[in-house]
């Protein structure tokens, strides 16, 4: 059971929310057709439309292969068109997607890496840390692709603990498969008793990979 805390939600009525690239009625009535798939800003994401707005915004979708223009194709070169599309596609997604929360000491060499809600346990865990002289800087990963700035600060750290709540070391793969940080520089603390991860299971990870027997003993509640 998950019982953390967390802030009031606020409902803003006034939100109006971005949904990107989006034909209106008026676009699509200067159309002469509508293709779902084409590329026309050269980013790798085509222009939609919104259900019920024009006849024109309407397009057939299906699991097959397909050319750009929405046809059914076993054509090879049309096919890897679209596939060079999803490509640039990727590429732009790594500019637009939410930003990393990066807390960076350009003289420490240590840092954890985590995601979603192990936040609150990963910065506490810090604390505990920090207080017994352990300093170690953290990576929250809030997207995927990864961004530049991800990888350069996984790049600037000897050693980072990629801290997870599955058993199969998820992210540190992604990071692997992503990235040129070398498997070597990734040390998994993988959580997955069914139960919300705690700062001193974080704690105690980190510590029997970075100090001595003798020295763990003096963390509080890490014996």
């Amino acid at each position: 059971m998950n019982d953390w805390m967390c802030p009031d939600l606020k409902w803003d009525d006034n939100y109006v929310p971005d949904r990107g690239k989006v034909y209106s009625k008026a676009d699509l009535e200067k159309m002469e057709k509508f293709h779902r798939y084409l590329d026309v800003d050269g980013d790798g994401i085509p222009w939609r439309t919104m259900p019920g707005v024009h006849p024109k915004g309407a397009y057939f979708t299906r699991g097959s292969g397909h050319t750009q223009y929405g046809a059914y194709t076993e054509d090879s070169a049309e096919y890897q068109i679209v596939l060079d599309r999803l490509t640039r596609k990727f590429a732009t997604a790594k500019r637009l997607v939410p930003k990393a929360v990066i807390e960076q000491d350009p003289n420490i060499d240590i840092a954890v890496v985590a995601y979603g809600s192990s936040d609150g346990a990963v910065r506490e865990a810090l604390d505990i840390l920090g207080s017994h002289g352990l300093k170690a800087n953290y990576l929250r990963l809030r997207s995927f692709p990864f961004g530049e700035d991800v990888e350069k600060f996984l790049e600037d750290h000897k050693l980072l603990f990629v801290i997870e709540q599955n058993r199969d070391a998820q992210m540190r793969s992604l990071i692997t498969l992503e990235t040129r940080v070398p498997k070597e520089k990734l040390r998994s603390l993988l959580h997955y008793s069914g139960l919300p991860i705690s700062s001193e299971f974080i704690v105690k990870g980190v510590l029997a990979e970075v100090t001595p027997k003798s020295r763990k003993a003096e963390v509080k509640g890490v014996a």
